[in-house]
């Protein structure tokens, strides 16, 4: 390359390129044409490349000087107020005396504490609750920074200063840009019908949504409007997804033109996509966490129920960044924020506690200083977005009186913790010396927060509910006497029940019974919703677990009433449950060789009795015998069942060999049967019987389908 002072280039260029600084050379630019070209040049002139291609040779001028952007004094000033805000609460944490001991503080009286208001705090267009009065002044004055510094007009932002949002993938899998969300919107005519089926099954048990706001958005949909927001979008997907959960296959069919699986596979695609395309985590709107609640409630009963708890923690920590567990008139808002905020803050709380007992947990670690009054009896209609009048209760019935008995009871939940620990052990182990059941005051103190409990209940049926109201109400009618039957029988210890000393002498026994009980209110809950249009919720409560600790047990009881309603209960659930049949998911396998097995058993006994008068074999066990015939010959030589009330003994591996590896077929837990030390359920609970092999199945829960296994 030439020098920078060579002759020739000096005598060709333009006068201004010959002024030599003192201090360094003047830099040479490339030519005009070569830097168009994107060609090394030798910055000779003429260069090579122009000599060569007979074109002419223009030096290129350097850029202009990029102008110095004046200091912002105001936003120098907020600066250096956060700083000085910053230091202040570094300081607050590090106190000079010792921090006071957690006895100290349970000595002040709780209605006596201090405890803040909070504020909301507007940041990138989205909202956020913060109830330290300190870092509430430092995201305002933030805030403000960010706002000038996008009103300077000496400021671009691109595209390529922008960080994404990557932390969504990390709940529901990573984002498939080849996937066209409008592929997976239901056809135009399909919408309107399954809003209705929405309308008509699934709100009046949920109210999550506003239908008179979001009616319009749905005609919008229909008409492939282009303008529809991006987090309204995820709504309506997440709407037509529980219209098919709530559907039956043949409904389905008729009404969309393919398989129940297929929309419900379709949808919960759309609602994913499009949360991790809005950044769901990041983005504090409640449009976006009414589609995440709705999403949570359909995957009932399709995905493992430990998974889904663990899931809507992140609702509820989304919901505790909105400040939804704050009353909204402590933070200023209009009434139907208020009333929107409420509904959907305890339809949370309900599903928290629904998945956590699901879970094996008595109790979640929801907010303490949770304040959030329970919604208002009033329509839909009687809401409106623009109204400054705090809303009222409406006397008589209304929409609303499914909810507000389901909220209720949630409220109870929440503020007795430790409540269903505490009912289901009847005694403490004497072999151990350590206390595991309430004292007789904590008992005490229990059964009055049950009385208290049926007290409000009674409230609200005598001032919102009538029966000739809707089919809704004749549900809640339904729910509020098995609601209040159950915690009754739970709250009345064994010892005093009127079954006591005769089938039910220990505490394994008083187990069975309640899980006796629990499957026969199942049943008169689908019995009472099956005509009604909300057979899905009934069906979607029903605990696999129980069910299989109930098949076990009957693999050793073989007298006695309990054993004759547990007898039928298999009967009705296999009725409402016909996804049990499918025995290539590998927990309804499991849940197959105990019932065959506890039939072998059942009809020895009944032979035995009746003196060789074979029992009516029943349809569950003649399909699965046809689906297993191979392990339905090998139970032939089983030994005869122990007493149910001696202890029982622990069976040598390969005792009962089914033609099943040995850790599928779990014979070795089976006296006694442990459900907690089982795996009954795989990671995903609908994956194949080749699981355990390492080869995922296809099929997930009861409907056999759910997102893939990366979500």
């Amino acid at each position: 390359m030439a020098s920078s002072t060579t002759p020739s280039s000096q005598a060709d260029a333009p006068a201004s390129a010959l002024a030599l600084s003192s201090a360094k050379p003047v830099r040479v630019l490339a030519c005009h044409l070569c830097q168009t070209r994107k060609i090394r040049c030798d910055r000779k002139f003429p260069c090579a490349h122009c000599v060569k291609s007979n074109s002419r040779c223009i030096p290129s001028t350097p850029a202009p000087a990029r102008k110095r952007r004046r200091p912002n004094q105001d936003l120098q000033d907020r600066l250096a107020r956060c700083e000085e805000m910053l230091k202040e609460y570094g300081a607050a944490g590090k106190p000079d005396s010792p921090t006071p001991s957690r006895a100290s503080h349970s000595a002040v009286p709780e209605d006596l504490r201090w405890q803040p208001t909070g504020k909301l705090v507007k940041e990138d267009g989205n909202v956020r609750f913060v109830d330290s009065p300190l870092l509430g002044d430092i995201y305002e004055q933030v805030r403000i920074m960010r706002k000038l510094m996008d009103d300077d007009e000496s400021y671009e932002a691109t595209p390529e200063t922008m960080t994404p949002d990557d932390n969504s993938d990390m709940l529901l899998g990573g984002d498939s840009p080849e996937v066209n969300v409008d592929d997976l919107w239901p056809d135009p005519a399909h919408m309107f019908p399954l809003w209705q089926v929405y309308l008509d099954r699934v709100n009046p048990l949920t109210k999550i949504i506003h239908v008179p706001s979001l009616q319009p958005h749905v005609a919008a949909a229909a008409a492939r409007a282009p303008s529809i927001p991006k987090n309204t979008e995820a709504l309506l997907f997440s709407i037509f997804l529980m219209a098919a959960v709530s559907l039956e296959p043949d409904e389905c069919r008729a009404l969309l033109g393919y398989a129940r699986e297929e929309a419900i596979q379709r949808f919960s695609s759309g609602v994913r996509l499009i949360l991790l395309r809005v950044g769901f985590l990041r983005a504090h709107d409640m449009t976006i966490l009414q589609a995440l609640t709705i999403y949570l409630i359909s995957l009932q009963g399709r995905y493992d129920r430990h998974a889904v708890w663990v899931l809507n923690g992140v609702a509820i920590r989304i919901a505790q960044k909105m400040g939804l567990h704050r009353d909204g008139e402590a933070l200023g808002l209009s009434p139907f924020e208020c009333e929107m905020r409420r509904r959907l803050w305890w339809q949370i709380v309900m599903v928290d506690a629904k998945y956590a007992m699901f879970s094996g947990l008595s109790h979640s670690l929801l907010p303490t200083n949770c304040d959030t009054k329970s919604p208002s009896n009033v329509n839909d209609a009687d809401i409106i977005p623009t109204s400054t009048e705090p809303i009222q209760d409406r006397e008589g019935p209304t929409e609303m009186i499914f909810c507000l008995l389901t909220y209720k009871f949630a409220r109870f939940l929440m503020e007795t913790p430790g409540f269903e620990g505490a009912i289901m052990i009847p005694e403490d182990d004497p072999g151990t010396g350590i206390r595991s059941t309430p004292t007789e005051e904590q008992q005490a103190e229990y059964r009055r927060g049950v009385a208290h409990l049926h007290k409000e209940l009674v409230e609200i049926f005598d001032r919102y509910s009538d029966a000739k109201a809707g089919v809704v109400h004749q549900v809640a009618v339904t729910m509020k006497k098995q609601i209040l039957m159950k915690l009754e029988e739970l709250m009345t210890p064994p010892k005093q029940q009127c079954d006591w000393g005769g089938e039910v002498r220990s505490a394994t026994d008083n187990t069975f019974k309640l899980a006796v009980t629990n499957l026969e209110h199942n049943e008169a809950n689908y019995l009472s919703t099956k005509d009604k249009g909300f057979a899905w919720f009934s069906l979607l409560h029903f605990h696999l677990d129980i069910f299989m600790y109930l098949a076990g047990e009957l693999c050793r009881r073989t007298e006695g009433m309990l054993v004759e309603r547990a007898w039928r209960q298999v009967d009705v659930v296999y009725s409402f449950h016909p996804e049990l049949f499918d025995v290539t998911n590998k927990n309804y396998r499991t849940l197959a060789l105990h019932i065959l097995r506890a039939w072998r058993i059942r009809e020895q006994v009944v032979l035995a009795r009746t003196g060789g008068h074979p029992p009516e074999v029943p349809f569950y066990v003649v399909k699965l015998r046809l689906y297993m015939p191979d392990v339905d010959c090998k139970l032939e030589d089983e030994p005869t069942p122990q007493d149910p009330y001696q202890a029982p003994e622990f069976p040598t591996a390969g005792q009962f060999d089914v033609g099943m590896q040995s850790d599928d077929a779990l014979d070795q837990f089976l006296y006694p049967l442990d459900t907690l030390s089982l795996a009954w359920d795989s990671p995903f609970p609908g994956q194949a019987a080749n699981y355990g092999n390492g080869q995922a199945g296809t099929g997930f829960g009861p409907f056999g389908m759910g997102p893939a296994a990366d979500w």
